[in-house]
């Protein structure tokens, strides 16, 4: 396991981001599916500290994405869609150390955490998945 965090370091990714790639255990020996949609390839990790959101943007983004939910009722997304979008998330270009870089938001997959992913209103940034009809 420690070649497969060393390996993860180098390629500038942790092993949390790997681990839903990992398809066989023996031992010493893991394989992981890099051609997973989770994968998080190298080119995800090229964006610029200076492209990524500020802690003021940041902190906007958060405050009109918690207002619109609060308008809406507060609905929320069942596990499988959180996971939907999270497996999405990862395999995005602007997904980096946990979180989106075009809006801030951390990427995390639990429904109680304060996330966009688990707000059933709102959607991706760039358009990869949207809000959930119903």
């Amino acid at each position: 396991m420690s070649h497969l965090v060393a390996r993860c370091v180098e390629r500038g990714y942790t092993l949390d981001e790997v681990r839903a790639c990992i398809i066989r255990e023996d031992g010493d020996s893991i394989t992981v599916d890099e051609q997973h949609p989770a994968y998080p390839h190298q080119k995800s990790r090229l964006v610029r500290d200076s492209d990524a959101p500020t802690w003021l943007e940041k902190a906007r983004n958060f405050a009109i994405a918690t207002a619109k939910h609060v308008a809406a009722g507060m609905p929320t997304c069942s596990d499988e869609e959180i996971l939907r979008r999270h497996d999405i998330c990862m395999g995005c270009e602007f997904y980096q150390n946990s979180a989106c870089t075009k809006c801030g938001c951390p990427v995390k997959r639990d429904r109680q955490f304060i996330s966009k992913l688990a707000w059933a209103d709102q959607s991706c940034p760039v358009g990869k998945w949207g809000p959930v009809e119903g």
